[in-house]
């Protein structure tokens, strides 16, 4: 299913190029939201029907919330709409039925304005630059910056990456002044009906055809996203989680001689060969629930997460396993809940080889994030994905904004964890920065959490348990 999803997911986008979608070609199915992801603009809905539906937005996506546009960051965990997809789990708005709320009308402009208007270029000659514009609402849009679209109007156009991230408008941008303004259609998804022709003074490398750029208007600071949503750090310490960082297997597929989950759909996957470590990205991801391991032959099954598919594999020689932070032998790996995988295929074209295996909460400690908790709802706790602090210009410690928000799913049999001992569920509290890990996400069995753990020094402990654990049974 993953597979197909990627699939899906690439062929829509070379199929759709340039083109924006027809407004009937999306699929409406009404759920919650449930997940959301800031930086990387994907997440997760629960349809009405109880199934749980992925989902990313191309750069033209805008969600919609109280009536207008939104941002993924305005748009409350819960909150029941009507989600409008295209085929390969694309998002492209959403309609909540709301009428329109002029308090979050004012949030999204003023969100928009520090960050710079989006679109993608059409065309250049020259030191001309032809881009449309995106928005949901082509009529708001005209309302909020019509009288900064016009001829002999200036601004700063800036290159941008199809997640709209910046790196550094400062350096990677241009001023530019409006020479041209025309109106285009506006019968499709993303499409503000305005297009413009800028004159710029260098025609930088990212001012292509197809690629993405933010502009900052007339009267406009033009300045840095916040850490974790910019491309580039300036001024800030390493960025920790990686995958915030630029994607090059997405951004740069010309660099790849062989398929990835992010590009070059038609060439073949990676084979792998004996004593040679895999190159990056050459694997396939895939995420399912462990239901068996047999230690002796290095080999074991899942069940591939939304599908329920089995999945038979065998260990490679040179793996890695990755449990609370430690590395296990691999018979300690607990069945009966979500690892995500790192596949190959073998000599029939199957993926069935497997180089590396993790569990939830060792993929959020290696990005350096914990789930801070926002809000307790029955079987549900809501939190939020939080970077470590980081030193500012200044030289000053400060939290950076929260990049995602989940809701997870408990029940009666899930463990809570402080320090070395369990508590109770009611024990938690808002604020509490968690890791954990749950069961995959199966048909008619949703994700559960097994294990919660409390607070980074719970965290540090029971990774440190596990690593002195495995050293003692060596030594048996």
């Amino acid at each position: 299913m993953r597979l197909l999803c990627s699939l899906l997911l690439a062929s829509s986008m070379f199929a759709h190029g340039m083109e924006f979608p027809p407004l009937n070609d999306a699929r409406r199915i009404h759920g919650e939201l449930v997940s959301v992801d800031y930086i990387l603009r994907k997440g997760e809905f629960r349809a009405d029907d109880g199934t749980l539906v992925p989902f990313s937005m191309p750069p033209y996506a805008i969600m919609k919330y109280k009536g207008v546009e939104a941002d993924l960051r305005e748009v409350p965990l819960g909150t029941k709409m009507t989600f409008l997809m295209l085929p390969g789990s694309q998002l492209v708005t959403t309609d909540d039925g709301q009428p329109a709320d002029a308090a979050q009308l004012k949030k999204f402009r003023e969100f928009t304005e520090k960050r710079g208007v989006a679109g993608w270029i059409d065309k250049t000659s020259g030191n001309t630059v032809t881009l449309t514009f995106f928005s949901a609402d082509p009529a708001a849009f005209q309302a909020a910056y019509g009288e900064l679209i016009a001829v002999g109007k200036s601004g700063k156009l800036c290159v941008a990456n199809e997640e709209l991230r910046t790196w550094n408008p400062g350096v990677d941008g241009e001023g530019c002044s409006i020479t041209e303004v025309n109106k285009v259609p506006t019968e499709y998804f993303g499409s503000s009906g305005v297009q413009v022709t800028v004159k710029v003074g260098n025609m930088l490398e990212g001012f292509r055809r197809g690629r993405v750029v933010r502009v900052f208007l007339g009267g406009w600071k033009v300045q840095d996203q916040f850490y974790g949503e910019s491309l580039m750090g300036y001024g800030f310490g390493r960025m920790l989680n990686q995958e915030l960082v630029e994607n090059v297997a997405h951004d740069y597929p010309e660099q790849f001689p062989f398929r990835t989950d992010f590009s070059n759909e038609k060439l073949p996957w990676y084979q792998l060969k004996d004593d040679v470590k895999p190159p990056p990205f050459a694997e396939h991801m895939m995420f399912g629930q462990l239901v068996q391991v047999d230690a002796k032959k290095g080999s074991g099954q899942f069940l591939s997460e939304l599908t329920g598919e089995p999945v038979n594999f065998t260990l490679i020689k040179h793996h890695t396993l990755k449990l609370l932070g430690a590395d296990p032998q691999f018979a300690l790996l607990p069945t009966g809940q979500r690892y995500r995988f790192h596949v190959f295929q073998d000599e029939k074209g199957a993926f069935t080889r497997i180089s590396f295996i993790s569990d939830d909460f060792s993929h959020a400690g290696a990005n350096a994030i914990t789930a801070r908790v926002i809000a307790m709802q029955g079987d549900q706790v809501h939190v939020a994905w939080q970077l470590p602090l980081v030193k500012d210009y200044n030289g000053d410690m400060q939290r950076p904004q929260d990049i995602g928000r989940r809701i997870l799913r408990v029940n009666d049999a899930t463990r809570v964890w402080k320090a070395d001992q369990q508590v109770k569920l009611a024990d938690l509290k808002e604020g509490d920065a968690l890791l954990f890990n749950r069961t995959a996400e199966l048909p008619g069995k949703p994700s559960v959490c097994t294990d919660l753990w409390i607070g980074e020094e719970t965290h540090k402990m029971v990774t440190e348990k596990l690593r002195k654990d495995q050293i003692a049974a060596k030594k048996k």
